[in-house]
């Protein structure tokens, strides 16, 4: 076989491209959700904190804003960029794990509120309903918000800031393909019929470019921005703000890689996107175990006790737990399903990891019992 030195090449630099433009969007993913739950965190608050929904809101209308403008074409030159925003950014900012955590504590009435004020539901049955509504309220926003950003980007976006128009796309061999699950080829080849191959405006595709190359650029700096913060600050800032963004890299990438080896092997059941959700939500119950179960029943003291060791689980629960699952990539992949084979997805999904969580979890909190963290 003959070696090709130029396209060696060109496939190394894509290779970092995709790499640099991932992490960067995966940090920054991250700490953008640690941030929205920081700012919806106050008293009184329409919805409790703490929460993700503002983060799954957010990412889904982001998601679907991106849909659009791929299936319209306008990210067919940039689609290490559409990689990085929608599995990497988007997949970063949601988090299915937390929002099962959340499913799980309000149903069994064991969140921090309610361990440490003693509040009780009326009864049991009570926490059916708790179930149900946060389960609800959160994939019907989530929904919901895919669906508006897709409106938005199609009658909005595309509708009013193409300039031109294009041949017909056909995605080269070496680019990304599958976006683990966040690209719809068929839906693409309809919606350039349909507005008739339009281009984006200049501003655009100049934005679109320097947001490229801004990404694959800022990739090391804020790793090695991020390591010195880790070491050199001891205090929250490490549980909360610089240890998940390093976690959060290595989930994400495991996350994309999980999709791109598992997704394609059913197209009706997404099965890479659903063991990274599932992995992810065994994982936030181990971790969440670790940190609130008590050390002996008889005591308040828990497993974790010390102030550092807190802040590294909790930076695992938020930033490996929390990057690894998905809500974006979970919801827009089920809205590409057929509507039953959507709730036998969502179904599974949900009930594995709702046992998981009983099983983990629960059976400690059942046997030995919770308490409030030490950080």
């Amino acid at each position: 076989m003959i070696f090709n030195p130029v396209i060696s090449n060109h496939r190394l630099s894509h290779y970092i491209h995709v790499f640099c433009t991932f992490t960067t969007f995966c940090i920054l993913g991250t700490e953008t959700r640690q941030a929205i739950t920081a700012l919806s965190s106050y008293t009184p608050a329409f919805v409790t904190a703490p929460t993700v929904l503002w983060s799954n809101c957010s990412s889904c209308i982001l998601m679907g804003i991106m849909q659009s403008l791929n299936a319209y074409t306008w990210m067919k030159d940039h689609q290490v960029l559409f990689l990085g925003v929608t599995t990497g950014y988007c997949g970063a900012l949601s988090s299915f794990s937390s929002m099962l955590l959340e499913v799980f504590e309000h149903s069994t009435n064991l969140t921090n509120a309610n361990i440490a004020y003693h509040t009780k539901l009326p009864n049991r049955a009570y926490g059916i309903m708790e179930f149900l509504s946060v389960l609800l309220v959160h994939l019907m926003v989530s929904m919901g918000s895919l669906i508006f950003g897709r409106q938005l980007g199609k009658e909005v976006i595309v509708a009013y800031g193409s300039s031109a128009f294009s041949k017909p796309y056909s995605p080269p061999s070496d680019t990304v393909t599958a976006n683990a699950g966040d690209v719809d080829t068929q839906e693409m080849e309809k919606n350039i019929l349909e507005f008739k191959f339009k281009t984006p405006a200049p501003f655009f595709r100049k934005f679109f470019d320097i947001v490229d190359k801004l990404a694959c650029a800022l990739a090391f700096p804020l790793i090695i921005l991020f390591v010195v913060l880790c070491a050199y600050y001891e205090n929250y800032s490490r549980g909360k703000w610089t240890l998940p963004c390093l976690f959060g890299i290595f989930a994400g990438f495991l996350r994309y890689w999980l999709a791109e080896m598992f997704n394609k092997t059913n197209k009706k059941f997404p099965l890479g996107t659903f063991l990274a959700n599932i992995f992810a939500t065994l994982l936030i119950g181990i971790f969440t175990m670790v940190q609130r179960g008590k050390k002996h029943s008889f005591t308040d003291v828990p497993i974790v006790d010390s102030l550092n060791s807190c802040h590294i689980v909790s930076a695992l629960i938020s930033g490996f737990c929390g990057t690894l699952s998905t809500i974006s990539t979970f919801i827009n992949e089920g809205y590409k399903l057929s509507f039953i084979n959507m709730l036998i997805y969502y179904t599974i999904s949900i009930a594995t990891s709702y046992c998981l969580l009983v099983i983990t979890l629960g059976s400690y909190a059942w046997t030995r019992g919770l308490t409030r963290p030490v950080c």
